[in-house]
C-alpha cells in the first residue's frame, strides 16, 4: 500500500537506509519499477541526499529507515526541509505499540517523535486484518502523500508499526491501491485590489524588493525584471535566490552596504520593503532595516508568501501577502500604471552597487593570496550550465561578494544553516542535475560527511565526490 501510493502520487526516487524493521518496506519500494531506490547506510546522510534531490527536482522524495535511534539522525535534514518548503516523505518502521519501554532491542516513542519540524505526523498500526482498517490507513497515507505536496510544500512523517515475522514474502501481482487526488485553483487577487496595491508603490514612493532564497522561477524573473524597470524601484537579491537580471538587479548587497556611509543609506531608505523567498544570509541587510523601522515609524513591510504565521524578521511588518510569489509579483507589476513623479531611487542603488563592485575588483588586483581571493577566482571561473552548492559558513558568506550572475543556480541549506549535511546535500542534488554540481565547502562542513557516502558507488558520483574543493580558514585544497 505504501509503496503503491508513494509511486501514484508521483515519489521516483527513494532514499533507504538498510534494517530488518525496515525490511518490507526495502522489498515493497524494490518491486515498484517507478520507484529508483539508492541505499544509502547512514541515516543523516540518507536524509540530506533526499533533500538535495526534492530541492532539485521540486517533486517529492522518500527517505526510509529502521526503528529506534535510525529516525532521530534524519531530524537535521527535515528541520531543513522543514524551514526550506521542501516536500520530504520521512518513512520510518517501528516495533508494535505492546513493545515500547518494555526494555526491547531497537524501540523508542517513535510516533510524533519529529512532529515540531515536519507538517504532519502519521502513524500506521500493525492491525491492518480487516476491511475498515485497510480503508482507515490508505486514507491517512494518502492524506500524507497530499500534505507534502500542498503549499507550503514540506515534509511528513509517517511512522508504521511492523510485527514479526518481517521476511515473509506475498506473491504478486498486486491491485493498485485508491488515490486520493486534489484540485488546487490558483489564487489570484481581484483586479481592483490588484491595482490598488500597486498604486501603493507607484512613484515617488520608494520601494525596495528583496529576495531570499528560492528555486529558479521563470514567472518571478520575468515580473521582476518588470519591477526593476521603474525608476521607483530597486531590487535586490542574494545568490541563492536564483535570479538572473544583469545590471537590472543588484546582487551584491554586503559588499555594497559595508561602504556607504550613515548619509548615503538615509538617502536609500525606503518607504516599502517587500520580501520574498527565504531567510536572508547578509547581516548588513537585516540590521540595516530594523534600524530604519526603528527609526522610520512610516516604512511598510510586504512579505509575500504562504506562511501560517507572520515573517516580521526587520520588526516592521505591516502586510502579509497570503499568496504564491509568482502570481503576487505578475498581478503587481502588470498593475502599476505610468505616473509622472520622477524618481532616482532606482539609479542610485544602482550607482552604489557599481561602487561596490570597483571598490572589489580593486581589492582583488592588490589582495594577498588568502581564502577571500580564491573564493572570488573560483566564483568568477563557474562554467556556465553548472549548479553550485555551498555550505553553510564562509562560503555562503564569500560568494555574495563576487559576481555570480554566470551560475545556473546556487543553493545552500539555508532553512536552518546548519554546517552538517552540505555534501550529502550536494551529492543528492547532483544525482538529480544533469550537468556538473560544485561544492564549495568550509573545512568543517565538509568534516561531517567523509564516511557517509552512498552505496551506490556509481561512477558519476566518485568522479563527483574526487572534485569537490574545500574551502578552509586560509587556503584552497
Amino acid at each position: 500500500m505504501i509503496a503503491d501510493l508513494l509511486a501514484q502520487h508521483g515519489v521516483r526516487k527513494a532514499f533507504l537506509c538498510p534494517g530488518s524493521r525496515n525490511a518490507p518496506l526495502i522489498v515493497a519500494i524494490h518491486r515498484y519499477p517507478e520507484l529508483q531506490a539508492e541505499i544509502v547506510v547512514d541515516e543523516r546522510s540518507a536524509a540530506f541526499m533526499a533533500l538535495g534531490y526534492a530541492s532539485l527536482t521540486g517533486q517529492p522524495v522518500a527517505v526510509v529507515c529502521t526503528s529506534g535511534s535510525a529516525v532521530l539522525n534524519f531530524a537535521p535534514a527535515v528541520a531543513e526541509a522543514f524551514y526550506r518548503r521542501v516536500p520530504l516523505i520521512v518513512i520510518s518502521a517501528d516495533r508494535p505499540a505492546e513493545w515500547i519501554d518494555q526494555d526491547d532491542s531497537q524501540t523508542i516513542r517513535q510516533i510524533g517523535v519529529l512532529r515540531n519540524i515536519v507538517k504532519e505526523s502519521y502513524n500506521v498500526p500493525v492491525e491492518t486484518g480487516n476491511a475498515t482498517q485497510a480503508w482507515h490507513i490508505n486514507r491517512t497515507l494518502n492524506d500524507a502523500m497530499l500534505m507534502a505536496q500542498s503549499l507550503p510544500q514540506g515534509p511528513v512523517h509517517i511512522n508504521v508499526q511492523l510485527d514479526a515475522p518481517l521476511g515473509q514474502m506475498a506473491e504478486g501481482p498486486f491491485l493498485a491501491e485508491r488515490k486520493i487526488s486534489v484540485v488546487r485553483p490558483t489564487a489570484m487577487l481581484p483586479t481592483r485590489e490588484a491595482r490598488a496595491l500597486a498604486a501603493e508603490i507607484a512613484s515617488p514612493r520608494k520601494v525596495l524588493v528583496i529576495a531570499g532564497f528560492m528555486p529558479p522561477n521563470g514567472k518571478v524573473n520575468t515580473a521582476l525584471l518588470k519591477l526593476a524597470a521603474k525608476p521607483n524601484v530597486a531590487v535586490l537579491h542574494e545568490a541563492q535566490a536564483n535570479l538572473h537580471g544583469g545590471r537590472r538587479f543588484i546582487g551584491n548587497i554586503d559588499s555594497m552596504l559595508s561602504i556607504l556611509s550613515a548619509e548615503e543609506k538615509e538617502q536609500l531608505a525606503p518607504d516599502v520593503v517587500i520580501t520574498i523567498g527565504g531567510s536572508l544570509v547578509s547581516r548588513f541587510v537585516k540590521a540595516w532595516l530594523r534600524q530604519i523601522s526603528a527609526q522610520h515609524r512610516g516604512v511598510e513591510h510586504w512579505h509575500v508568501g504562504l506562511q501560517p504565521y507572520s515573517v516580521d524578521c526587520f520588526m516592521g511588518l505591516t502586510r502579509r501577502i497570503e499568496m504564491e510569489t509568482a502570481p503576487f509579483l505578475q498581478q503587481l507589476a502588470s498593475g502599476i500604471q505610468p505616473h509622472n513623479a520622477p524618481s532616482d531611487y532606482s539609479a542610485l542603488w544602482r550607482s552604489a552597487a557599481d561602487a561596490a563592485d570597483a571598490a572589489t575588483a580593486a581589492y582583488l588586483k592588490s589582495a594577498p593570496w588568502s581564502d577571500f581571493l580564491a573564493m572570488g577566482q573560483i566564483i568568477k571561473h563557474v562554467p556556465r550550465g553548472w549548479n553550485v552548492q555551498l555550505s553553510n559558513g564562509t562560503a555562503v558568506r564569500y560568494a555574495q561578494l563576487f559576481d555570480y550572475g554566470h551560475i545556473h543556480r546556487i543553493d545552500c541549506n539555508r532553512g536552518v544553516s546548519g554546517i552538517d549535511g552540505s555534501t550529502s546535500t550536494a551529492i543528492g542534488a547532483a544525482l538529480a542535475y544533469q550537468q556538473p554540481t560544485m561544492l564549495i565547502s568550509g573545512d568543517m562542513s565538509a568534516q561531517y560527511d567523509l564516511g557517509h557516502s552512498p552505496q551506490n558507488k556509481s561512477r558519476r558520483i566518485s568522479r563527483w565526490l574526487s572534485s569537490i574543493i574545500r574551502v578552509g580558514a586560509s587556503s584552497v585544497l
